[in-house]
Order: structure tokens, then sequence, then C-alpha cells
């Protein structure tokens, strides 16, 4: 009697170690868990890039509108970024004891 459950321990073994692979591969195989962990930690990365990719993109459309229509927006602008002075302004710059000539 004892040899005919030698037999069923061995397939009983046999699942258990089946099973304990085919749960390690589910959790570390391709696609397993531990890959859709990382690819939701990369999506959530993306899509806060993508949040400031929009956001930089709404502020230059901003700057674009201002440019086309306010005058004064464009004079800042070209004294900011250009150094320009109106007409009839002076300039007067003044030096630091510690600069030399």
């Amino acid at each position: 009697m004892k040899e005919s459950s030698s037999p069923k321990k061995g397939h009983i073994y046999f699942f258990i170690i089946l099973m304990i692979l085919i749960c390690l591969w589910a959790i570390f195989g391709e696609k397993g868990l531990v890959d859709v962990y990382r690819l939701r930690k990369e999506r959530a990365g993306l899509e806060e890039y993508n949040r400031r990719l929009e956001e930089e993109n709404r502020e230059l459309e901003k700057k674009i509108h201002l440019l086309k229509t306010d005058r004064r927006y464009i004079e800042y602008m070209a004294r900011k970024e250009l150094g320009m002075i109106g007409k009839n302004e002076v300039i007067y710059r003044f030096r630091d004891e510690g600069d030399t000539p």
C-alpha cells in the first residue's frame, strides 16, 4: 500500500514546484509584476514631464500673444533682451570703486 502513495507524493511535489515556478515567472518574468511596477513608475514620470511641457507651452503662447498685440510688452522685451533704449533717453553708467577703467 505504501508504494501507491509514493507516486502521489511525487506528483504533489512536482505540482508545488511547478506552481512556485509559475509564481516566480509571473512576478519576475517578462511583463511580470516587477515589470508592470517599473512601467507604471516610468509612465508617471512621463506624465509629469508632459504636464510641465504643457505649462511651458501655455506660457509661451501667452508671450507670443503679448508680442503680437501689446506694445508695452514689446518695449519691455526690447529693453530687457536687446538692451535698447527709447527716444530722448540717456543711460548713465557708474563704476564701482573696484572697477578698472
